[in-house]
């Protein structure tokens, strides 16, 4: 559809290629020449296949390219692709050796005049239909410059050519590979909107939801928490390694209802999305399955994609001054997000709105960790001057330094400016379980312009020796609630959502400044 198309689309006939026999138009384009193609009917068969092969000036000229294709549809156009393009000029298609019952669109009357159609090498009346892709202007360089893949939508089918992707498809879905032969994509999906071997509604008994694997509906209670279906699907194509994954699908809320769907009438059709287990989103939803499946995809992601080493790291002295000088030497700086604390102001659909949230208020930018024998330090820098520490919910932090999600809230052991600070201190308090914090104790902080920094004693922390990593969160803001979806919804936290920056330590060096 890109280039320039000239040929002949005109038809009134098919003619039927036999063992031992070949069929071949002649053309000649002013122009280069990036994709032939003709237009071949197989009369509703399965099984059929032919070779072309393109040929200079004529019939039994130099070869330029030939090609097999098996498993040809009904009436497909199949093309002979060029890269880099052929230069303008004088050629001859044929087709031949086919197999099954395969034919090529043809018109009796000569309707192309700068070629012929041929049987057998010799020039009949007539042309066939054939197709010549022109590289010219625009959508010449937009050919040149993008890689192109024809969609198969159909769930079952797999590839019927190469260089075709998916977008959905039920397991064990099929690989599909590109014209070398190489595995280049496969699809993953939470949820297939199929039933039985057809592709249907997902209001339809029998749909394939997010807790459908190993040919069943889980009946357990919470499945729907697990994403059995992504899962099992995630598996198959981690195990293919295909080059890309397509996968599907996010931010799919809207559900069109149907009076009817792919031949069938039930007084309730939805298509894409139906109920909670119906429903192929990845995104959180408050309440229900809330971020589980966001996680899950990140989970797999690295599994596919990798993930870089965690560096550990640099420390340096510091005193907790307001000044920050001290810490340009420390590394990593471990970033958030710019521009993320955004207001919501939003009517939303029918009843379930209005959506209004201006909890956004400090945009955090950078966080930095250094340490050494007796303290652990944090600075954290925003992108405009902090606002005043007596405002509501101001700058925490939470630690997990036991690395066991099973203890304190969400993981996190301690919490910091949870309790309004003070001025030239923080206070650091103990999980009690759930969302309840105690034993306070106020700790050294600083703040100046946009950045804060803070030191914590290690034995607070009960940390008699090094661990190997801290996990810790910054947060402004949030509402404080207990519920994980407090990080997402509120404010601003780094990292995003339910992450958390991980401070890989080692051995302890140097003492701290006085």
């Amino acid at each position: 559809m890109l280039g320039t198309p000239v040929g002949n689309p005109q038809h009134d006939h098919p003619a039927e290629l036999t063992a031992g026999h070949t069929l071949g138009q002649s053309f000649t384009a002013a122009k280069p020449v990036d994709s032939v193609a003709g237009r071949f009917p197989n009369w509703a068969t399965h099984g059929a296949a032919m070779t072309l092969t393109l040929y200079r000036e004529k019939p039994g000229g130099e070869r330029v390219l030939s090609k097999r294709f098996a498993d040809v549809s009904d009436n497909a156009w199949v093309s002979l692709p060029f890269d880099p393009p052929l230069a303008g000029g004088t050629y001859y298609l044929e087709m031949s050796q086919p197999a099954g019952k395969i034919g090529w669109w043809s018109q009796n009357a000569d309707v192309w005049p700068d070629g012929q159609a041929f049987a057998d090498g010799k020039a009949v009346s007539g042309d066939r239909t054939f197709r010549v892709s022109l590289v010219e202007g625009v959508q010449g360089s937009i050919r040149r410059f993008f890689t192109f893949r024809a969609p198969q939508p159909d769930y079952f089918r797999g590839p019927t050519k190469a260089d075709m992707w998916s977008w959905l498809e039920v397991y064990p879905q099929h690989v599909f590979k590109n014209s070398r032969g190489e595995k280049e994509e496969m699809s993953v999906g939470v949820a297939q909107n199929a039933v039985g071997d057809r592709v249907g509604c997902m209001s339809e008994p029998g749909a394939r939801g997010r807790s459908f694997h190993n040919g069943a509906t889980a009946s357990q209670p919470g499945a729907i928490l697990r994403g059995y279906n992504v899962a099992e699907q995630w598996e198959r194509a981690l195990k293919e390694d295909p080059r890309f994954i397509f996968l599907t699908g996010w931010n799919e809320w809207f559900a069109g209802r149907f009076d009817e769907f792919g031949g069938k009438r039930q007084p309730v059709m939805f298509v894409d999305q139906f109920d909670q287990e119906h429903s192929r989103d990845i995104e959180p939803m408050r309440g229900g399955h809330g971020d589980n499946y966001y996680y899950q995809m990140v989970s797999s992601i690295r599994r596919y994609k990798g993930a870089r080493p965690l560096p550990a790291v640099t420390p340096a002295p510091i005193r907790i001054d307001g000044r920050f000088d001290d810490w340009a030497a420390v590394g990593p700086e471990f970033r958030d997000t710019i521009g993320d604390p955004v207001h919501r102001d939003h009517p939303g659909y029918a009843a379930a709105g209005p959506y209004v949230n201006t909890t956004g208020r400090n945009d955090l930018v950078a966080a930095k960790v250094s340490w050494d024998a007796e303290n652990v330090y944090f600075d954290v820098r925003t992108r405009q001057a902090l606002t005043p520490r007596s405002d509501p919910n101001w700058m925490l932090l939470f630690l997990d330094v036991d690395h066991n999600p099973a203890t304190g809230w969400l993981g996190y052991d301690f919490v910091v400016n949870r309790a309004p600070p003070k001025a030239e201190t923080a206070t650091l308090e103990r999980n009690q379980g759930g969302y309840r914090w105690g034993l306070p104790v106020d700790i050294a902080c600083r703040v100046c312009g946009n950045e804060l920094e803070l030191a914590i004693p290690r034995r607070l922390l009960g940390l008699t020796s090094t661990p190997a990593a801290i996990d810790f969160k910054w947060a402004d803001n949030i509402r404080q609630t207990g519920d994980a979806d407090d990080f997402t919804l509120n404010g601003d936290v780094a990292p995003n959502d339910r992450f958390n920056y991980r401070a890989k330590l080692g051995a302890a060096t140097g003492r701290p400044r006085e």
